[in-house]
């Protein structure tokens, strides 16, 4: 879909939506029809892309904490009320994952992204003196965003880099280059009307990896922020520049014999087919105690899962879903599962929203982090082989793993042993990026989450500089001593 296509798409679905709440206010579909051409923070040149956000950067670092907030707040009134037609902008684009999750993610990403708050300083006093910890901008951060979570990774990125003061330049992912460019035009918009800044958040009018890579030296870019594969974390890493980076992962879910199965069986199934799996977070493997395989095995079916049982199938599945070079096929990637399962001419029923088979663990859809609503289930004897083979399957990333238990020894070993970013017990993987089931959120919105530079999950604190300021003739309200 061209950019010009994505822009009346969204207009005509914005104006049917405005007609049917029968209001006259029709400007969100009035900015999207002035949004082609450069303006509103789209550049030709990494140059001049970074030289507008450095500008607006110097102008913002200067501004007061009410302003950062009036910023946010823009972003959130202004994206507020279209998250939904944002959404299928995403799928249209993408082809991956569903509506459903795409704005569940977006509400997460827009509401429940910390922001200033997190700010507040930090201040020690005593005989010696006072001294203060204060949270600065870097700058200028250069931002690479994946196509699994364009436009989620615009807003919770923007919240939280823009609340400590920096500007951004952002590296839009070919794959969703179109819908990225039209969630920073319009962000752009929003701030401006709010406070009149402009050009808080930039990028290119035609992105590339050869403009990332150019971004990524550039002098007056003091930060790096990568969520995407290992090649450009990588690149990130050997910049010379401060870099966080939101590196791989094939997250396990373990079940022991003690797990209330009913649950684990719902949160397995729901948390892998949520988006279609493409989160990073998203389980990868089951890895169950033998003793209760068959029974969690019956439960997923009834919660939604389709059991292939035949070895030729299975094979079949592996060949066309993994690629020669050991990779996930992106054909795959994020379809729904009676996609992958027609395409393999495997014969199904109902409307399966997960596939899961039984496997060993060297199995290439237990090794491979397949972004794909398929779910292998690993048995084992007793509980000290699931967990080795979890760390095992895991593959060293130490990115995301989860255990359903009713045994608080084994879940505090597990979480000990696993030493991931992010651990659940009892609950669905997607749970510790802020998306709760129930329809709550769970936590900080978590999209950019730093495992291979060991920040985690990211907040604002994250993008800031920690200074120190000390005064020793003052201050100190307990006592004074001339």
């Amino acid at each position: 879909m061209q950019t010009s296509d994505l822009e009346q798409t969204i207009r005509r679905i914005l104006s049917e939506e405005l007609a049917k709440q029968g209001t006259t206010d029709a400007a969100p579909a009035a900015d999207a029809a002035q949004s082609e051409g450069l303006g509103n923070g789209i550049y030709q040149t990494v140059d001049e892309a970074v030289a507008a956000a450095k500008q607006a950067q110097e102008i913002y670092a200067d501004k007061p904490i009410a302003f950062r907030k009036k910023v946010i707040q823009a972003i959130k009134d202004g994206f507020g009320p279209h998250l939904k037609e944002i959404a299928q902008a995403i799928k249209d684009e993408t082809d991956m994952g569903t509506v459903a999750a795409k704005e569940a993610k977006l509400k997460d990403a827009l509401y429940n992204t910390p922001g200033v708050e997190l700010l507040d300083p930090e201040v020690k006093t005593g005989d010696g003196g006072m001294t203060m910890y204060e949270y600065t901008p870097f700058g200028v951060i250069g931002v690479v965003g994946p196509s699994t979570n364009p436009g989620e990774t615009v807003i919770n990125n923007s919240i939280m880099m823009l609340s400590g003061g920096n500007t951004l330049f952002f590296g839009a992912h070919p794959g969703a280059k179109n819908i990225t460019r039209w969630m920073i035009e319009h962000l752009n918009k929003y701030v401006e009307k709010a406070t009149g800044m402009k050009n808080m958040v930039v990028s290119l009018d035609v992105p590339s990896i050869e403009s990332v890579q150019e971004m990524m030296k550039h002098p007056d870019i003091a930060m790096l922020a990568v969520t995407g594969g290992p090649d450009v974390v990588h690149q990130a890493l050997i910049s010379g520049k401060k870099a966080v980076g939101a590196g791989a992962g094939n997250p396990p879910a373990m079940v022991d014999q003690t797990a209330n199965l009913d649950l684990a069986a719902h949160d397995l199934v729901t948390s892998c087919a949520f988006d279609n799996n493409i989160l990073c977070t998203a389980e990868k493997e089951v890895v169950v105690e033998a003793s209760v395989k068959d029974a969690l095995i019956e439960k997923m079916q009834a919660a939604g899962a389709f059991l292939i049982t035949d070895a030729d199938q299975i094979a079949a599945l592996t060949q066309m879903t993994i690629q020669e070079n050991g990779t996930p096929s992106r054909d795959y990637i994020g379809k729904d599962a009676a996609v992958i399962l027609k395409a393999a001419k495997i014969p199904y029923t109902g409307e399966p929203k997960v596939i899961i088979f039984e496997a060993a663990k060297d199995q290439p859809l237990v090794t491979t982090e397949m972004l794909m609503p398929i779910l292998p289930v690993v048995s084992c004897p007793d509980f000290k082989s699931v967990l080795q083979t979890a760390v095992e399957v895991e593959g060293g990333h130490h990115h995301t793993a989860s255990i359903h238990s009713e045994n608080m020894p084994h879940i505090n070993q597990a979480a000990h042993r696993m030493n991931t970013s992010i651990f659940v017990a009892n609950g669905p993987t997607f749970a510790a990026t802020g998306v709760g089931d129930d329809g709550y959120f769970t936590g900080a919105a978590a999209f950019t989450i730093a495992t291979p530079t060991g920040e985690g999950t990211t907040t604002t604190k994250t993008f800031t500089r920690r200074r120190r300021f000390t005064s020793p003739e003052g201050f100190s309200l307990r006592n004074w001593e001339a």
